[in-house]
């Protein structure tokens, strides 16, 4: 078996191990040989112990929320990894398995519960790559913790402060060899000051992989934002209400501007308006982080599942319908979903990708 691992790893890089027909033809007193055998050979098979972290680092600190039961709505929100417009993942996954290797160190900024970790571990098999998930929400890393519990290479940080205090001086003081920002780096409002953080924690060489759906294309792109389609959501939802006598009710709220006012601000703080591509790649420059690439993607996105992830923001989507008429929320946003996006069952979807080094 060791000799078949040997000559498979001359040409690929991580896989596992399995017997070629299934365990039932041996009859079950080879079960427990064969568990043994792949115990055996499903860890490095150089004596590393799978630890890839600085001495006296602590991957997953005592602190209280580890420990709390897990939030309902956020295992919820946890599942929208399914929907295929996460597909805007799969580029960021390639890009970190050509580069990250064995021994190296990962920072997940904003990482939440872990979402493109899975993928990422699924795609570079038994690779020796330590990931920290860093993330503002006890909410995600509480999930996170529980998917991730028994991986040694898998770490989590709650972002209470700076980044180097949430690293700690064992690891602030070793440095990470990437990071990765994936569809939040458009929620920093001052992104200026989290470029700066990633230079200072990033080693020599390093490289910054960051990727968002809601980036302000100066080329003049078509594809729709994400966070555009909610304002348009809105206004779709208003023009509904002045003609579909279902939601004459609601009408008089329209004359309302001090109320549509203050809906309108607590949806652009959760669904802020996109930014020019132009302000992050400046914000990197500045921070020491050259730009080696930018490219762009259309994702298809299906508008139900779209729909499904806005439900579980219908307060900040169309608050100004009063929170006891949930149901004329929900069925007036999917409403103005059809009328937005003309019946279609898909809508392109526009991401950018942007990859930055530090020299060295």
């Amino acid at each position: 078996a060791r000799d078949r691992i040997a000559a498979a790893r001359e040409h690929v890089d991580g896989f596992g191990v399995a017997t070629e027909c299934g365990w039932g033809r041996g009859g079950a007193e080879a079960v427990e040989g064969l568990l043994e055998l792949h115990r055996e050979l499903a860890v490095p098979l150089d004596g590393d112990d799978g630890t890839v972290w600085p001495a006296g680092f602590d991957p997953v600190p005592d602190q209280p929320w580890t420990t709390e039961a897990l939030d309902s709505a956020g295992v919820a929100h946890d599942h929208v990894e399914g929907h295929g417009w996460y597909a805007n993942l799969d580029p960021t996954v390639e890009d970190l398995t050509a580069d990250l290797h064995a021994g190296d160190i990962l920072l997940d900024y904003s990482g939440g519960s872990g979402i493109l970790v899975e993928r990422l571990r699924r795609r570079i098999g038994d690779r020796q790559v330590g990931t920290l998930i860093v993330d503002p929400s006890p909410t995600f890393l509480r999930i996170a913790l529980e998917k991730f519990r028994s991986d040694p290479l898998i770490g989590l940080r709650l972002l209470e402060g700076s980044l180097d205090d949430a690293l700690g001086p064992d690891l602030a003081g070793r440095g990470v060899d990437a990071v990765v920002s994936t569809n939040a780096i458009h929620l920093y409002p001052d992104f200026d000051a989290v470029a700066a953080a990633w230079a200072r924690v990033l080693r020599p060489g390093g490289r910054v992989y960051l990727s968002s759906g809601n980036v302000m294309d100066p080329g003049g792109r078509r594809d729709w934002l994400l966070d555009q389609t909610v304002e348009a959501i809105d206004e779709r939802a208003r023009d509904l209400v002045r003609s579909d006598r279902t939601y004459e009710r609601y009408e008089p709220l329209l004359r309302d501007r001090e109320l549509l006012e203050r809906h309108a601000a607590i949806r652009r703080q959760a669904f802020p308006a996109p930014r020019p591509l132009g302000d992050y790649v400046a914000a990197l420059t500045v921070a020491g982080l050259g730009v080696k690439h930018m490219r762009e993607a259309t994702i298809d996105a299906s508008v139900h599942e779209w729909f499904d992830f806005l439900s579980a923001f219908h307060g900040t989507v169309l608050g100004w319908i009063p929170e006891e008429r949930v149901h004329d929320r929900l069925r007036l946003m999917r409403q103005a979903m059809e009328v937005l996006f003309a019946q279609r069952p898909t809508f392109a979807a526009g991401w950018t990708y942007i990859t930055a080094e530090k020299p060295g």
